[in-house]
């Protein structure tokens, strides 16, 4: 598969930016093969809905500029609607946890919550930055508006919030000890 296609394919995989260092070791390609194929993408999107969009040294795939009308008109749609299950799910883990990975999230829901988090994002609930620990991780947590809005000041202040919080802990030790079997099981 050409080089193009890989990359289209790993940042829509990704729906994040990513550098070019990352890029190339993704790739496994020198960064002069992955520089001339990001440019065969761009050329390849120009007239598409879905664009290339560069900002220093990250990429990352995105909306087309000539979309942004219809994209902003379908974005104050969805923020004038409610909350749906599946984001108040994560939007609870992310209140709970107080600081958590979407891998994190996804364990818990069992499900991709990529799109959820952009949707919480967007509407300023939550926050990401990136780990300290681990670069090519996002952490999210909840926002002070987010607070305002459910009239706590602090964590502890949520209903039941000892009782969530050992359940949550709970589920990320089983996962821990899953992660340890299955690594044990693969050294063996």
């Amino acid at each position: 598969m050409e080089l193009d296609k890989q990359i289209e394919a790993l940042l829509f995989w990704k729906g994040e930016p990513m550098t070019l260092p990352e890029l190339c070791r993704a790739l496994n390609a020198p960064s002069s093969e992955v520089r001339r194929a990001l440019g065969e993408l761009r050329e390849k999107l120009r007239g598409c809905g879905i664009a290339l969009i560069e900002t220093g040294e990250s990429f990352a795939l995105g909306t087309a500029p000539e979309t942004h009308e219809l994209i902003e008109r379908v974005r104050k749609e969805e923020l004038s609607r409610d909350l749906g299950r599946a984001a108040l799910e994560t939007l609870s883990i992310v209140l709970y946890k107080g600081e958590v990975s979407r891998r994190e999230i996804e364990y818990v829901r069992g499900v991709n919550s990529t799109a959820i988090l952009r949707s919480l994002l967007i509407r300023g609930l939550i926050e990401r930055k990136q780990s300290e620990t681990d670069e090519r991780m996002f952490l999210y947590h909840p926002t002070v508006e987010l607070f305002a809005l459910l009239g706590v000041t602090r964590s502890d202040e949520l209903p039941e919030f000892a009782a969530v919080r050992a359940e949550l802990e709970a589920v990320k030790a089983e996962s821990t000890k899953q992660n340890g079997d299955a690594e044990e099981t693969e050294i063996a």
